[in-house]
């Protein structure tokens, strides 16, 4: 996904909805909504998700090829303290560039950075459709376990949970993913920031 490199909250509100519009385009059995879905939402929205929500992406010179969401937990749905627990959601890599770490050093990016900005949290959850395989491997391999908790419906989705380790292993955490995401730079032309932010790595 592509668009000509501006700065600022209104073009990467615009980036973001071209790449969701991308990941349920190309994963379409990875996602809940529609492309359609996608389409009918207005600018106004994307740059809500932008105020409300960390978007972390990964960008190839000026290609998206992977994004993930921290969120807050839902009010009228969920039970956590949205002080202490993030979401992470939308996560999606590029079908070119799947099997080479991207997921694992976005997915790691994302949670540095959201620590970094909310010192309080303790746990990040994930729902996951329980036929997505490749996804699942991912998620317990950075770390996430399977908690009891199901979704049934048209599609069942699996809860997974990460709780935040001792601080001292955050720290060291944080300089291994630092270094990862800086040699991805460096020798693939991997970029890892934040939308609507400063950050990138």
């Amino acid at each position: 996904m592509t668009l000509p490199h501006h700065t600022g909250r209104w073009w990467d509100a615009k980036l973001l909805q071209e790449t969701v519009r991308e990941a349920i385009r190309t994963s379409p059995e990875s996602f809940l909504r529609t492309v359609s879905d996608v389409d009918a939402r207005p600018l106004s929205y994307w740059l809500e998700e932008l105020r409300s929500s960390t978007w972390a992406v990964a960008q190839r010179n000026e290609d998206v090829i992977g994004i993930a969401a921290a969120k807050y937990p839902n009010p009228e749905s969920d039970k956590e303290n949205p002080a202490t627990t993030r979401y992470i959601e939308s996560v999606w890599i590029d079908p070119d560039f799947r099997g080479n770490r991207f997921g694992e050093l976005l997915i790691q990016y994302l949670l540095e950075e959201e620590c970094r900005k909310n010192p309080h949290i303790n746990q990040f959850l994930l729902w996951v459709f329980e036929t997505n395989l490749p996804a699942i491997s991912l998620y317990e391999h950075i770390g996430f376990v399977r908690t009891p908790e199901r979704n049934e419906g048209i599609k069942t989705e699996i809860k997974y949970r990460l709780d935040l380790g001792s601080v001292v292993d955050s720290a060291v955490r944080s300089v291994v993913d630092e270094v990862a995401c800086r040699q991805d730079k460096q020798s693939r032309r991997v970029n890892y920031r934040i939308l609507g932010g400063m950050n990138s790595a």
